[in-house]
């Protein structure tokens, strides 16, 4: 039975599950390039969360000692949620929103890989055969995209990238669940995030103002909505919940935004692209229909050690 703790992060996974899943129409109401976007993106949801530190300063102060020895970690998850959010709005200019997403929804199968590698958890037959499968999906998805020349490729490879990013920022973030408050760790995170893809659009020459009223408008729906609200309560449950099972729920998102990318701008999946999902799902299920063991014990201890030693004051 779910423990109260649990079932608040499930409630907090479903609430985010549904700000995300608008994230995608909002990009496409953007005209911008995929790194501005992301800027003002994650810029804006900076200020957010600044002033919610700001506000709750003397229950949960800012403590520089911690922060300074967790930099690495916090840094690292901000330069691959920089990775993600670039290489995923570049893949919503090159393809649709069904193959984009539903690429990207290969994040929990990179996580059970990422997983094998730096943790030492072990990938059964099971999830062999699963990984297969799933690959397989995104490569029927890509056949069907070769219609649209190599720019739908292009947007394929871009959403597969963001799809390992996602799982491997997910992954950090679930190492530090022990380490800083929540909005301190989200802060660090978006700001990192926010300089990164904003030092990238300035060394690519992409202009920082002239865009329409929309496009701003766009700007701060997806600073409130996908992110200060979407991606932060996500956070809140990978601290509390497996980030498989964070990264399995997130395949919620290429049906919601599927539906509404077919409604408002008339992107009809061909029939390649239905199969292609089915075998991604299965292939996700797959991997993480469990017997035994169950798969939050996997690689808990290494999680542990390596948050205790990056929080642990300097001898």
């Amino acid at each position: 039975m779910s423990s109260p703790q649990e079932r608040k992060a499930k409630q907090a996974l479903a609430a985010g599950l549904a700000c995300v899943s608008f994230a995608a129409i909002l990009v496409r109401y953007c005209a911008a390039p995929a790194l501005i976007i992301g800027f003002y993106r994650t810029a804006f949801a900076s200020l957010l969360v600044g002033g919610v530190v700001l506000a709750r300063r003397h229950r949960e102060p800012w403590d520089g000692a911690l922060q300074k020895r967790l930099a690495p970690f916090t840094l690292g998850a901000g330069l691959l949620l920089a990775l993600h959010f670039a290489t995923w709005i570049g893949s919503l200019q090159l393809t649709t929103v069904a193959s984009s997403l539903v690429v990207m929804s290969t994040q929990p199968l990179w996580a059970a890989l990422l997983g094998r590698i730096f943790l030492g958890d072990r990938v059964s037959l099971r999830g062999a055969v699963a990984m297969v499968v799933a690959m397989a999906g995104v490569g029927l998805i890509a056949w069907g995209d070769m219609g649209r020349g190599w720019a739908g490729l292009a947007g394929d490879g871009l959403a597969l990238v963001s799809g390992l990013a996602a799982a491997a920022y997910l992954t950090v973030g679930r190492g530090l669940r022990h380490g800083p408050p929540l909005p301190h760790y989200v802060l660090a995170v978006y700001g990192t995030c926010a300089l990164t893809l904003g030092a990238a659009a300035v060394l690519a020459g992409q202009p920082l103002v002239g865009f329409d009223g929309r496009t701003w408008l766009m700007f701060a729906l997806m600073a409130l909505f996908p992110s200060f609200f979407g991606h932060s309560l996500l956070n809140y449950a990978v601290r509390h919940l497996e980030s498989y099972r964070v990264s399995l729920s997130i395949l919620v998102e290429p049906v919601v935004s599927t539906v509404l990318a077919a409604l408002l701008f008339a992107e009809i999946p061909g029939l390649r692209f239905y199969f292609g999902a089915a075998l991604v799902a299965c292939g996700v299920i797959l991997a993480l229909w469990q017997t035994g063991e169950p798969v939050q014990k996997v690689g808990e201890t290494a999680q542990n050690s390596l948050t205790e030693s990056a929080a642990a004051p300097p001898k």
